[in-house]
């Protein structure tokens, strides 16, 4: 498994070391700052990002939707607002509210386990 991670910051670098203690360093990966997500994702795994200014919850992302239909096997795990909620997408499409993140919410979530509902 592979997770993609573009988020900055404290919550870049805590979601990550989760990861990696999970995961192992290996499977940990930045988006390279100036690259888009476009070129920075592979055919597979996982990409946690954030969105901006997209309003409403329900609807696939548009910013996604390019990424969902050129990597049909491509996981997203949205992190919201201050970090405490997020949503994971996929082609099929549906989306999985999650609710308030957890340690255990989020590694479960990036696993192959569906996440608790």
């Amino acid at each position: 498994m592979t997770v993609l991670l573009d988020l900055g910051g404290v919550l870049g670098g805590v979601v990550g070391a989760l990861l990696q203690d999970a995961y192992g360093p290996a499977a940990v990966r930045e988006v390279p700052p100036g690259v888009p997500l476009a070129e920075a994702v592979g055919d597979d795994g996982v990409l946690i990002t954030t969105l901006d200014g997209e309003a409403d919850p329900s609807a696939v992302p548009p910013s996604l939707v390019r990424l969902l239909l050129d990597h049909p096997h491509l996981r997203i795990l949205v992190v919201e607002g201050d970090g405490r909620t997020g949503s994971l997408w996929e082609l099929r499409p549906h989306r999985i509210a999650l609710g308030e993140l957890s340690p255990h919410q989020l590694i479960r979530a990036v696993g192959e386990h569906p996440p608790e509902q």
